[in-house]
């Protein structure tokens, strides 16, 4: 909204990004975007890997306001990885999200879980805040066809 030559993702994966769920899954899946690409891979043994190349807007909502990004803020910055500390959340959930009604052998609640647990992990101290927005909201924004990470290249 009234913003110009600006990008659709805040965010897009320089390397593949692989984190252990600890829920261990039946078989190992692989999900495509309508391309082909190859956007989220689940091992049997509950390690998820998102590739290099996708793309996402960290914590929703956001929208942009006279070039100004206005929503959800990511954090702060991990010393640890240089990155804002809900990234990694973020970028597991809105993959998870995006393939929930695809055969995704982890449910709603299930992605929200990750999404604490990473949260937890990178030492973000309203993590229970966020949680409770995507438990509360995440099945609201669904409805409505909100998109999770879905660039394609």
């Amino acid at each position: 909204m009234l913003c110009r030559d600006t990008v659709k993702w805040l965010y897009e994966l320089e390397k593949d990004f692989t984190w252990n769920s600890g829920k261990a899954v039946a078989k190992d899946y692989e999900f495509a975007d309508p391309k082909g690409n190859v956007r989220l891979i689940i091992k049997a043994d509950g390690a998820i890997t998102v590739p290099k190349g996708y793309a996402w807007d960290g914590c929703t909502p956001k929208v942009c306001l006279l070039d100004v990004l206005v929503g959800v803020p990511d954090g702060a910055v991990h010393v640890r990885t240089g990155k804002p500390k809900t990234y990694h959340a973020s970028l597991i959930h809105d993959a998870l999200y995006q393939f929930l009604d695809s055969g995704l052998p982890y449910s709603r609640g299930d992605a929200d879980d990750f999404f604490l647990n990473l949260l937890t992990e990178n030492g973000f101290i309203p993590r229970y805040v966020y949680y409770w927005a995507v438990r509360l909201f995440g099945g609201v924004f669904r409805w409505f066809g909100v998109n999770y990470g879905k660039k394609s290249r």
